[in-house]
């Protein structure tokens, strides 16, 4: 998958894709009960285009699969595929239940950050607000503080806390989103 994220060549990224698909179908035949391998099928299926496999029929039954195993994360994979369709309202509402029924603390976090993601895209900044304050995540709430250019002041200390931290995925855009947020002078 690293390697994907790494070439632009269509040709090369075609086959990649192919080979990803293999790859979790063996898995899956290996171990029918493993909802991460599910779950990384409908993250593919969801992202591949229909020539290199990709089949939304094919997310949707894959994360029915995860529900019967697993509800609150197969509440989660319902979510993400309605947010990569644009269903937002559907999305949002799976994302919840997810949020409410899990027991799993991996499986919270995680539905917690796409539904803060998508009220950041859907401008409801006070729920991405309370996601990303839940998750501690000091780069998510200067980011949403600097797409509502609200809260400035809570946004440019948590963009300089997350400068200060070791985690640096991210620190070239927090640095531009800090600048958004600092008052000219």
């Amino acid at each position: 998958m690293a390697e994907a994220q790494q070439t632009a060549n269509p040709v090369r990224l075609f086959m990649l894709g192919l080979d990803i698909k293999e790859a979790l179908d063996n898995a899956l035949a290996l171990d029918p009960e493993n909802v991460q391998v599910r779950l990384d099928l409908v993250r593919f299926h969801v992202a591949a285009p229909r020539i290199a496999g990709g089949s939304n029929d094919e997310a949707r039954k894959q994360a029915a699969e995860i529900a019967k195993r697993d509800a609150p994360l197969g509440a989660f994979a319902r979510g993400y595929i309605a947010y990569r369709a644009k269903e937002y309202g559907a999305a949002r509402g799976a994302f919840r239940e997810a949020i409410n029924t899990t027991r799993d603390a991996a499986t919270k976090s995680m539905a917690m950050r796409w539904l803060g993601w998508l009220s950041q895209e859907m401008q409801q900044y006070e729920e991405a607000f309370a996601m990303f304050d839940a998750l501690h995540d000091s780069y998510e709430i200067g980011r949403t503080a600097a797409f509502c250019q609200c809260q400035k002041e809570r946004g440019r200390a948590a963009l300089e806390e997350y400068l200060r931290s070791k985690d640096k995925t991210h620190a070239e855009d927090a640095r531009k989103l800090l600048a958004k947020l600092t008052p000219s002078e």
